[in-house]
Formats: structure tokens, sequence, C-alpha cells
């Protein structure tokens, strides 16, 4: 009875876990498939599950140079926001993690509550300082402003991932001859090496797909693929083939980004789940 309990609850969890699967996945198959289709294909009742595939929207908006143009403008603010959210945020990580004062308590309460300030909250002054300095359109006031999220959010969390590192390893090195600097690059560093993933991952992922900040922020000059993908819909109609082309572009660095780096990125997940 027991054996046929349990056949019975995993077909139940197998079906459940494929329904909820394809849920998930369907309107990402609807994107890919509708940027291959004609625009009759498109939107033929009913849905149209076999078609031939035409790739000329991408060859169309991988030749445009202004496509380019903001491609590599999301590239470059994307890596550099993540290279100095990591580059400030894990020391700043460390120290939360290792004070033990008062004042080491209000400053982790501090950035959390910044993380938690509503972008709308600080982007008029943010637009004042930058225009005043004539920083508006520019990649350093982006990415200055993407780091008033990015920032916290790193620090935030290596704070947990370096509480899960003894304390011991520390004090075993220095006894050793390293010094605090040295023991928190080789010890500590390689040991939630997985959690930097974690956190390089996410950084990345908010960079790329930000958009508040950057329909403010941005002109010509910097406009980034979030808000270039807003110009197929007009007035005068929605180029959906385009659209929906330009929507799949801007997934794939996320989808090989992540794909890279996985097993550290779960592996950072569980690590954090644990700590936590």
């Amino acid at each position: 009875m027991r054996k046929a309990n349990r056949v019975i609850t995993d077909i139940f969890l197998t079906m459940l876990t494929v329904i909820v699967v394809l849920f998930a996945v369907f309107p990402l198959y609807w994107l890919i498939s509708t940027s291959m289709k004609s625009e009759a294909e498109a939107f033929a009742m009913p849905f149209k599950w076999v078609f031939t595939p035409d790739f000329s929207s991408y060859v169309s908006l991988l030749t445009n140079p202004e496509f380019q143009k903001v491609v590599t403008n999301s590239l470059v603010v994307s890596v550099v926001t993540t290279l100095l959210a990591l580059f400030f945020g894990i020391p700043t990580g460390y120290a939360l993690a290792r004070t033990r004062s008062r004042f080491g308590h209000s400053m982790g309460v501090g950035i959390i509550i910044a993380r938690m300030v509503p972008p709308m909250a600080i982007i008029i002054p943010f637009y004042v300082i930058f225009n005043y300095l004539s920083l508006t359109d520019t990649y350093l006031a982006l990415i200055l402003i993407y780091l008033t999220t990015m920032l916290p959010f790193v620090a935030w969390l290596m704070m947990g991932f370096f509480k899960g590192v003894p304390v011991e390893l520390e004090e075993a090195a220095m006894i050793d001859g390293c010094s605090r600097l040295r023991s928190f690059i080789q010890v500590c560093i390689p040991v939630v090496k997985s959690g930097v993933a974690t956190c390089a991952i996410f950084a990345f992922i908010m960079a790329w797909n930000e958009y508040f900040y950057a329909v403010i922020m941005t002109g010509n000059r910097t406009r980034t693929m979030t808000i270039f993908i807003q110009s197929f819909v007009s007035s005068s109609g929605t180029n959906w083939n385009q659209l929906c082309a330009a929507s799949v572009i801007v997934i794939l660095p996320i989808l090989v980004f992540t794909t890279l780096c996985q097993k550290s990125f779960v592996r950072g997940l569980m690590g954090g789940a644990v700590k936590g």
C-alpha cells in the first residue's frame, strides 16, 4: 500500500512539475517563435506550432548600426557596474560580517534600508545633480545610479556568506604570517567564490534589465537595449517580429552568463539558504 501511494505521489509531482515548467516556458517559446514568423503566422488562430523559420528580423537588427550601438552601451554599463559592485561590495560585506560593534550593525541595517528605497524617491535628486554637472546621457551617470541599487545588494548578500566562514581560518593564516588583507584575499575569497558568482549574476541581470533609471538618464548617446526595444511600439503600430527578435537578443547574454556560472550560482544559493 505504501509503495502504491509513493508511486501515485511521484506521478502527481511529476505531472505538476511538467505543468509548471510548460507554464513558465511557453511565453519564452511564443517570443522566440514569433520572432521567426511572418505577421500573418504570428497572429494566426489557432496557434501555428509548425512553420518555416524566417531570420530576416535578426539579420535586420544585427546589421543595424543603431542596434549595435545600444548593445555596446548595455554591455559596457552592465559589465562595469557589476565589476564595481563586486569590487566595493565584497570588502564591505566582509567588514560587516566581522565587525561586532553597534555601529557595524547599524551600518548593515542602513545598507539594506538603502536597498529598499524605491527608485522614484531618488531619481529626481540624482537627475538634478547629474544635470548640473553635465553628466546626463553619459556612462558615468548610469553606472553611478545603478550602483545605488547593486552595491547594497552585493554587500548585504556577501555579508551572509562571510558570516559562514569560520574566523579560525583567518586567525590560523595570520599566525602563519598573513596580514588581514592577505588572509581576506587568499583565505576568505576562495571559500565564498560561489557567493561571488551568485552576486555577479544577480548584479549583471539587474543592470542589464534596468529600465526606470535608463529611460530618464539616457539620451541618444547612451541609450540601452531596454530603451531601444520600446521604439518598435509607436502610434502607427507595433513591429512584433523585430520587437520579439530584439527581446530574444536581450535575453541571450543573461542565458549565456548564467549557464557559464550555473554550478557556482546553485552552490551560492544553497549556501546562502543554509546560512540563513
